[in-house]
């Protein structure tokens, strides 16, 4: 891989940034206690990505007004 290029290009080479969101899931999905099934977790992964990433309201009324039609 080109590092340099990647970087100039405005791509995050370093893993830091993966691994503080990767923590972001395992608070939701490895609490004291909980057990996820795959599919429960599959279910739950968009729903975590849409909090996290501060679009959970727009992609909720988006979700809602398509049931509503």
């Amino acid at each position: 891989m080109e590092y340099l290029d990647r970087r100039w290009e405005g791509w995050v080479i370093g893993s830091g940034m993966i691994e503080s969101g990767a923590k972001q899931y395992q608070t939701r999905f490895k609490g004291p206690g909980m057990q996820w099934s795959r599919t429960g977790a599959e279910r739950l992964l968009p729903v975590r990505t849409a909090i996290l990433s501060n679009r959970f309201d727009e992609l909720w009324r988006r979700v809602y007004n398509s049931q509503k039609n």
